[in-house]
């Protein structure tokens, strides 16, 4: 079994659609330890982050965030934490694409 410590960044491209922000690996599990989105536009936006469980198949919403023209947000906040299970999918969704930045930072504990 290895820890392994990942940062990863992402950009929502679709607009009004559920982008594809972090998969969790095969036989691994995945802690995301800190979660910011950082606004490039010139106008406020709101971010929706959601939690695809692929055991149960179902999207489950986490969070909707406001976050205003050049500024960040950050997502987990007061030690929370956000874990995913084996091909669990860390999702995110905005009205204007490309404009939201993220970037994550993970623990992944790998079975194997």
């Amino acid at each position: 079994m290895a820890n392994v410590y990942k940062n990863i960044q992402a950009v929502i491209t679709s607009s009004g659609a559920d982008d594809t922000m972090y998969t969790s690996p095969d036989a691994t599990t995945s802690i995301i330890k800190t979660l910011r989105i950082y606004n490039i536009h010139g106008s406020s936006l709101v971010v929706t982050t959601s939690v695809y469980d692929l055991s149960s198949t179902t999207l489950f919403k986490y969070d909707t965030n406001t976050c205003l023209a050049s500024n960040s947000v950050d997502i987990l906040t007061f030690n929370n934490v956000i874990v995913l299970e084996a091909g669990d999918i860390l999702k995110m969704q905005t009205p204007t694409g490309n404009k939201i930045e993220m970037t994550a930072s993970i623990l992944q504990i790998s079975r194997t």
